[in-house]
Order: C-alpha cells, then sequence, then structure tokens
C-alpha cells in the first residue's frame, strides 16, 4: 500500500525544525510588503501567465486535476516544484533564500505559518467568499495566524480515532471501546477469546504512527484547557495528563496489547493486517481511508471496519488540521492576479470536482459528499460537526521529534516522564525562537 500525503501533518506537527526560521526569508526578496490583494476572477484569460506552485512529492490527485482545469479555463500554465521528504524542512529552506512560488500547498498549522512571516511574505485572505464558506470549524483553525486568514483549505482535518475490524470484535462478542478503560477491557477479552488477532498493531519501524495514541489520550486534557496553557506557558508538557498518556501507552505495550514486532512494524503492514482482519484495532488518522478504498474497496470497508473516537475518559476525537493553498507575496502584479484566480477557480464549481475525485467530505459549504466515502470516514467527519465530541490540536510551537521519544519509549530507553520533559524541552527551545508570547 501506497504511504499517502495526508500522513505527513501528524508527522510535521512533530518536526522541530531549527535552522534559522524565526525571520523566514530575506528580506529583500520577492515583493514581501502590504499592498492589497489584486483584482481577480475564476475565468479570466491568463494566456502567457505561467504560475509556479511549490508542492510535496505526494501531492493528492485533486490538485493535479484543479491545475489541470485551471489550465483549460483560462490558459494559464501551471509550473510544479516537488520538493521530497521531509517536505516541511525542505521547503523552509528554500523559503530561507529568499525565493517565492506564487502559489504553495503547505502545511496550515501557526506553528508553520509564523516561520513564513505572514504578515509581511502572504496575502491576508480573510475577506475571500471562500472563508467564509468554510466546515469543520477551519475558519477559525487552518491558516490563521493572528487573527488573519492566510490560506485556502480544500482537504477536511485529519481526525485521529480508533479503526476497528466489526467482524473481529462481533465475532467475540464484543462493542469498540470509548475509552482507555475500555481499550484495556477489549484487549484483554480478544486476547482471550481470539488469541490469534492482535488487538492493536503499531509501527514502531516506521515510528510516525506511535504519535497517534497519544495524541488521541491527551484530547481531553487538551480540550480542557491544558492545550491553551501550553500555548501561553501557563502549563507545561510534564502535566499528569500528558504523562498519564504516555504510562497508558507503555501498559499497553507491557499487557501484549500490540503486535508481537511492534519494535520494527510498518505503516504498509498496519494497513494491511488490519484489513485482512489479523489486527483489530488500529489508532489512525483519516487519511487511511484513501489506502483502504483503493486496497479493499468501499462496499468492504463498509461491511467490515468501523471508526470510534477515543480518548482517556470521554469519546472525543482529536484533530489536526491539513495542507492549505497559500499565496505568497511576488512583486509580480499579473501573476499574483493569476494566483488569486486559481484560488477563486479552486473553491468554485471546479472544487466539486476536486471533492469527487479525493473521496472525501468538501470543507466548503454548497458541495456535495461523494457517495464513495466509506461509512467509517463519514462517521470521523460527523465527529467534526456535533456527532461526537473534538478537540483540535492546535499548537502554537513545536515539541520536538515526538517519533524518536516515543521509540525511546517503546525500546524501553526512556520512561514516560523522560519522554514528557523531552517534549516540554523541545517546545521551550521552539517557543523562545519564534518570540511566543510568554516565553
Amino acid at each position: 500500500m501506497r504511504r499517502t500525503t495526508a500522513r505527513l501533518p501528524i508527522a510535521a506537527l512533530a518536526a522541530l525544525i531549527t535552522a534559522a526560521l524565526a525571520g523566514c526569508g530575506n528580506p529583500t526578496a520577492g515583493g514581501s510588503g502590504s499592498g492589497p490583494l489584486p483584482e481577480a476572477s475564476a475565468d479570466m484569460d491568463l494566456k502567457g501567465v505561467t504560475l509556479t506552485v511549490w508542492q510535496s512529492n505526494t501531492l493528492q490527485a485533486g490538485y493535479k486535476t484543479l491545475f489541470e482545469e485551471f489550465e483549460k479555463e483560462t490558459g494559464a500554465r501551471i509550473r510544479s516544484e516537488v520538493f521530497p521528504d521531509p517536505y516541511e524542512s525542505n521547503l523552509l529552506t528554500k523559503w530561507t533564500t529568499g525565493t517565492r512560488p506564487d502559489l504553495m500547498v503547505f502545511q496550515s498549522t501557526a506553528s508553520y505559518l509564523q516561520r513564513l512571516n505572514p504578515k509581511k511574505n502572504l496575502y491576508d485572505l480573510s475577506g475571500q467568499d471562500f472563508v467564509a464558506k468554510q466546515r469543520f470549524g477551519l475558519a477559525d483553525s487552518a491558516s490563521v495566524y493572528d487573527g488573519r486568514n492566510y490560506g485556502l483549505t480544500l482537504e477536511p482535518p485529519s481526525v485521529f480515532g480508533l479503526w476497528y475490524n466489526k467482524e473481529v470484535l462481533a465475532a467475540s462478542g464484543l462493542k469498540p471501546p470509548t475509552n482507555l478503560a475500555g481499550l484495556h477491557t477489549v484487549c484483554a477479552a480478544l486476547k482471550r477469546k481470539n488469541p490469534g488477532v492482535a488487538p492493536l498493531y503499531d509501527a514502531g519501524g516506521d515510528q510516525w504512527t506511535t504519535q497517534i495514541l497519544p495524541f488521541m489520550l491527551w484530547a481531553d486534557a487538551m480540550k480542557g484547557g491544558l492545550q491553551d496553557g501550553l500555548n501561553t506557558n501557563k502549563a507545561r508538557w510534564t502535566d499528569p495528563a500528558v504523562v498519564d498518556s504516555l504510562k497508558a501507552y507503555k501498559k499497553l505495550v507491557a499487557d501484549g496489547c500490540f503486535n508481537k514486532n511492534l519494535r520494527t512494524g510498518t505503516y504498509a503492514e498496519q494497513e494491511e493486517l488490519f484489513a485482512a482482519g489479523k489486527v483489530a484495532m488500529i489508532p489512525q488518522g483519516t487519511w487511511v481511508s484513501a489506502d483502504f478504498v483503493k486496497s479493499v474497496g468501499v462496499e468492504r470497508m463498509n461491511k467490515s471496519m468501523g471508526w470510534q473516537a477515543l480518548s482517556a475518559s470521554t469519546p472525543t476525537a482529536a484533530y489536526a488540521t491539513t495542507f492549505s493553498v497559500q499565496m505568497p507575496r511576488t512583486g509580480d502584479r499579473k501573476r499574483e492576479q493569476a494566483a488569486l484566480a486559481f484560488l477563486k477557480f479552486a473553491s468554485g464549481p471546479a472544487y466539486q470536482k476536486f471533492v469527487d475525485v479525493q473521496k472525501q467530505a468538501p470543507t466548503l459549504d454548497g458541495f456535495t459528499t461523494p457517495a464513495e466515502v466509506p461509512e467509517a470516514t463519514g462517521a470521523a467527519y460527523a465527529a467534526l460537526q456535533g456527532g461526537t465530541d473534538s478537540a483540535p490540536q492546535l499548537f502554537a510551537a513545536d515539541f520536538g521529534p515526538f517519533p524518536t521519544y516515543m521509540s525511546k519509549l517503546i525500546n524501553g530507553t526512556s520512561s514516560p516522564e523522560q519522554v514528557a520533559g523531552d517534549l516540554q524541552a523541545a517546545w521551550t527551545k521552539s517557543a523562545k525562537a519564534v518570540g511566543l508570547p510568554g516565553f
């Protein structure tokens, strides 16, 4: 199974990028400044204009479809500049040279936006129609910095939850757990009733997936105010809620709830064994849906796969914003006009085709969710609309290479308290580097 673009947000949230990012760019580069947005329309004639777009090497098909349709409609040309993994750090390295694209598909979290010095280097899109049309609270959470909106978000947030095999749980007379205590109960029952199936699978070999369950378990505390406390330096990562989530992960390992090859397991094997019914549950993000649609199809997914919100005490779903399309200031008025025309085109009638190609819920009002969206994925999206409680993960700074810390926890070389201390040390360093108030 292929690695999807959408897995990047969770990995990116934990990446600590240290190379001269506070200023984010050569002050003489491009056309940065405070000039207003140009006038533009989605169907204007743009023959002879070429727009450079920065993107990852695993950009999803929906974006490519939009680029092609935009070229056909307006006569403009899209020149893609592709960055290899690690996408974010490679893009930011080039950004610091002063080079600017006309558009970029980049992370929408505040911790990344601040590295771009958005007030100087990006156009504020707050007054655009598509911002008001955003669903899932994205107008307040995605590409927002200092009260301004700097991006068009076309993908729904990545929702973290427990994907479970309906047939495996039903065969043992079990229902999906909604909290940590229930997870322990289901694990113990499965080991007793169906020892040939791993209750949980995590990919310690790939590392990045091991962050997801802690994100889920601390969602209750973050929603309760811990996240705001961290962002304002009124709380610390050594808070009991964080330490307890790490202790809970370690206990699940000690109790034999995970796959036997936890230390070397891979994302690809996680998805393969879960789809085959050899794993009962996986903590994952909604990005896995596209892989499952390709490997087993929607009909099979609806029959065998379910999704459940889960946190320490309540069925609260943690979620994170994904990529947005941002419009840097280049100083070339004609290209800036064309770039805004693309944003209007992408959020207009062309957006339904993007949604259909992506097989996702629309992030803008006025569009239809395709029938190919699996029921489990739909349940995760419903968590963002009041069907289940939810909590955004909106951290204003970085907390270090969390996958590396989790690897040490799994290997027994770091305790939960030491991992929490590492998170705090990285957080303080990052917050000071970017000038976060209160640090």
